[in-house]
């Protein structure tokens, strides 16, 4: 009965810490789930099938979104075909996810766990741990490249401990991944020595000093100095995309100059609206009245693209454009092959990526950094697009007909880019959220989500970077180069 006891445990805490991994990136309660969870990821790193469980049901939880997508019947599918469509997607991420970790677990096992861990005198545990924890934080900057990623560890401080986020205007997300698995094998360390009856107080003071420093560290901020010199309109549709294609272009520009008349009557100068507002070949008849910037869709060489396409006061159609570059894999970038049997679970039949830059220069407004939806999860280009000359980041979404889940994941990935980068982030969605993120990356104004609303904002345009911002991921990159060939030549020796 005890073996029996002791087999399920194996199980059962692996299981219990992606579960409440996933909670904590879902929701806003780091600090009580993910170091807990992270504590769990280390108790069990021993063992293969522990670190797939942990990886399998972080992404399960923290994904479980994907299934927002049922039902697909608007598309085409079936009401089963759609249910078995969503969940094998949902699975098959999951499943990827805890093959990562298990990847990861393997060389923990080869590292770490050749002698007792609480044994070990500090420095050489400490160069391990260390070399450990980087391995982590550059696998999932890695992933951030790839069409394959939406949120990690990283991105999951915010807004749960603002202030160890803070951190992240030197060591930008990657950085802050690194922190949190230190972290949990700090509190793993600890519990382990205070169980074997081993001295632990002094690396749990020692652990707590640090932390406290790191908080207070992250907290030093010298926020721009906030005005009100450029005023923005914010048009947030609360278009569902199931109604999206039953409205016609009439309807739009009805909407639309509504819209407009609202920014004019409060002297705003930019109008924005969020990512799908306007049709492809989309004019305004009269020509447009304020400087506009809207999500729609643009034909090239008889590709369609998702794209913010601006508008000058006076012009019928856009004279300036920014493509989306990152496509949701199925969502927007559909397969050759699947385009014989389905358009996938793109309504348009699939469109096509534009330039990987997202620095967007559209003349009646500063340079801009422009993010569209998915892209808010790729830092470096955003902090490739303000190192050449960007002073405010946009990002336009359609996050319709994902759960409130979502959203916050959501504004936790945009907030999280206004830190790193020292920059206002004006956010306008079609069912939200929109409103404006502050440079330190804290909510200045957020509208209700589903309802059609129009707002002003007063963004600020600051040319100030960060160390992050002028650096990158660089640090991060040498640490890990440096502490492998440590590890190694440790190994030889």
């Amino acid at each position: 009965m005890p073996t029996q006891r002791k087999s399920l445990r194996q199980y059962f805490y692996p299981c219990l810490g992606g579960i409440l991994g996933g909670i904590s990136v879902s929701t806003h309660f780091w600090l009580i789930f993910m170091p807990i969870s992270l504590f769990l990821l280390w108790r069990g790193s021993e063992r293969k099938i522990a670190n797939f469980l942990w990886g399998f049901f972080f992404i399960f939880i923290s994904h479980s979104w994907l299934v927002d997508l049922h039902p697909l019947t608007w598309l085409g599918f079936s009401w089963l075909t759609s249910l078995i469509f969503t969940v094998s997607i949902l699975l098959l991420c999951s499943f990827f996810g805890g093959l990562l970790v298990f990847l990861w677990g393997l060389l923990v096992k080869t590292i770490l766990w050749q002698e007792d861990v609480f044994k070990m005198k500090i420095l050489p545990l400490f160069l391990k741990v260390f070399f450990l924890s980087l391995t982590w934080g550059v696998g999932e900057l890695l992933l951030s490249q790839t069409p394959f990623f939406w949120i990690g560890l990283g991105e999951s401080l915010v807004p749960s401990d603002i202030y160890l986020a803070g951190l992240a205007r030197w060591i930008g997300a990657s950085g802050l991944c690194v922190l949190q698995i230190l972290i949990g094998f700090w509190i793993f360390l600890s519990h382990g020595r205070w169980r074997r009856k081993i001295h632990f107080e002094k690396p749990f003071i020692f652990g707590l000093l640090v932390i406290t420093l790191l908080h207070l560290l992250g907290g030093l901020t010298t926020p721009i100095e906030r005005n009100y010199e450029f005023p923005v309109a914010i048009w947030q549709t609360n278009i569902p995309t199931r109604e999206k294609l039953k409205i016609d272009d009439g309807f739009i520009k009805e909407k639309l100059s509504i819209a407009q008349k609202y920014a004019l009557a409060n002297k705003a100068k930019l109008l924005v609206a969020p990512e799908g507002t306007l049709s492809d070949n989309f004019y305004l008849d009269r020509g447009s009245e304020t400087n506009i910037l809207a999500g729609g869709f643009r034909n090239f060489n008889s590709e369609l693209r998702s794209s913010l396409l601006g508008f000058q006061i006076g012009d019928q159609s856009f004279t300036s454009f920014i493509d989306k570059n990152r496509l949701v894999p199925l969502g927007e970038k559909v397969p050759r092959f699947l385009g014989y049997f389905s358009r996938g679970l793109s309504a348009l039949g699939g469109i096509q990526k534009g330039s990987d830059s997202r620095f967007f220069d559209p003349k009646f407004t500063p340079p801009l950094a422009v993010a569209i939806c998915y892209e808010i999860s790729d830092g470096l280009k955003i902090r490739e697009a303000i190192n050449s000359g960007a002073e405010l980041i946009i990002t336009s979404a359609n996050l319709d007909p994902y759960p409130t889940k979502l959203y916050n994941q959501f504004l936790s990935l945009a907030r999280l880019r206004s830190i790193e980068n020292n920059k206002d982030n004006l956010l306008v969605s079609n069912t939200g959220p929109s409103g404006l993120v502050g440079d330190d990356g804290k909510i200045i104004q957020l509208l209700d989500l589903n309802v059609e609303q129009n707002e002003i904002v007063f963004p600020v345009f600051s040319s100030e970077n960060t160390f992050y911002t002028k650096f990158g991921d660089k640090p991060i990159l040498l640490l890990f180069l440096f502490f492998m060939a440590l590890n190694l030549f440790l190994k030889i020796n």
